[in-house]
């Protein structure tokens, strides 16, 4: 795998932006990744102790074992600074790094940002330019909105946890953070386009980001699907709900994924596997008919799919031009050919036999890169404070009234 996804005295497509990051955990961190990857200039304000998400889990990394594998993943080409958000002084640098900012981004729950005196309202006033994004588990209206948000309680919530599973059997989480993950990505999309509508008019706004919106997003389907028909959609299992044959199937061997998403596909599958009988039953005449009749289907199929190993099936489908895969564990990922000929996975310099998810967009002048390692807590604070105009003298002060760790 590549060692960097560097690339040398090209500036990125945000070069000149800087970005106040007060947020924590997944879903914020995500987000000031993907705009530092592209150039932006992101300081990372933690509280004192540091960021949640720097001691979760068992596996660590570093001379310390001060990483942890989720810290390290989503806080790369970032700098770090710890201010004490209770004490005037460390207010008085945050503020000040506000007045130099472009974008300003907090996940604290509704209201915190204000009652600190670093609400939307003040911060515009320092700095009209700004553009502040609150990113929170509910959003910053509504009944719930004073509530704690998660990515397994949105996928509880927004009934994500419903479709995802087995009949009969309890629900199951959506292995990744992906509300999170998601929810961060579509932050950057809106601070993009709020810093273009700032081209043309010169102010910065508001940007209200939720975790519940993005979880209503990923049951899109289903939620239209039920307004059509009235009856909520049930769990399917490795199954599809909406095509058939679609899904997980267990070969003699191992497990693959098969999915037939058109006619043409399901008749190909059925002359080859010697049964185009199938597609003369009037019950599995169409995709919806499939869909419809798929618990029937399966009977048929599973014992034809364990009878051979997943070569032959992933053979077979590479043939009929069927989409298809091996059931990939994340060692398998990690020797992936196609993430070495991508550049999928990069390494950190400095930080050996490591490797992380690489920027997931590539663009053709300005790619994003990957410059340096994820910060120590607060490895920054003298030279962002003195970017801001502190000397030698007041940072030492800074220090002693705790303002800064």
């Amino acid at each position: 795998m590549s060692q960097s996804a560097s690339a040398p005295g090209k500036a990125g497509a945000l070069a000149g932006i800087r970005v106040v990051d007060f947020t924590q955990a997944i879903v914020g961190p995500t987000a000031t990744m993907l705009l530092a990857d592209f150039g932006a200039d992101v300081i990372k304000v933690e509280p004192p102790g540091g960021d949640s998400s720097r001691r979760w889990g068992e596996n660590r990394y570093g001379d310390k074992g001060q990483y942890s594998g989720p810290y390290l993943s989503i806080n790369r080409n970032k700098r770090s600074i710890v201010l004490d958000l209770k004490s005037a002084s460390g207010l008085e640098v945050a503020k000040r790094l506000v007045a130099g900012a472009d974008v300003f981004m907090e996940n604290y729950r509704p209201g915190v940002m204000p009652r600190l005196g670093l609400g939307y309202e003040a911060m515009a006033a320092i700095n009209p330019r700004l553009v502040y994004c609150s990113i929170s588990g509910f959003g910053q209206t509504g009944p719930e909105s004073h509530r704690p948000g998660y990515d397994q309680l949105l996928q509880a919530y927004a009934g994500l946890l419903s479709v995802t599973g087995e009949q009969g059997r309890p629900a199951v989480r959506i292995g990744p953070m992906s509300i999170d993950i998601l929810t961060g990505a579509h932050s950057v999309i809106g601070i993009l386009a709020a810093l273009r509508e700032r081209d043309r008019s010169g102010l910065g706004q508001y940007i209200d980001a939720a975790l519940y919106e993005t979880a209503l997003h990923l049951v899109t389907q289903y939620i239209c699907d039920y307004t059509i028909s009235g009856v909520a959609p049930r769990r399917t299992g490795p199954f599809l709900q909406f095509l058939a044959p679609y899904g997980n199937f267990q070969a003699s061997d191992r497990e693959i994924f098969m999915g037939c998403g058109t006619q043409k596909n399901w008749e190909q599958l059925c002359a080859e596997i010697g049964r185009s009988d199938l597609t003369k039953l009037p019950e599995f005449a169409s995709i919806g008919l499939r869909a419809k009749n798929q618990t029937a289907l399966y009977e048929i199929l599973l014992p034809i799919f364990r009878s051979k190993p997943a070569a032959y099936w992933c053979d077979v489908c590479e043939r009929l031009g069927i989409p298809y895969s091996v059931i990939n564990d994340i060692s398998d990922v990690v020797q992936n050919k196609q993430a070495k000929a991508r550049d999928a996975l990069v390494g950190i310099a400095g930080m050996e036999g490591l490797l992380t998810a690489g920027p997931p967009v590539k663009l053709s002048r300005t790619p994003a890169t990957v410059r340096t390692p994820p910060p120590d807590i607060g490895a920054d604070a003298n030279d962002i404070l003195r970017e801001l105009g502190f000397d030698a003298a007041q940072i030492e002060k800074l220090r002693a009234e705790g303002g800064i760790a």
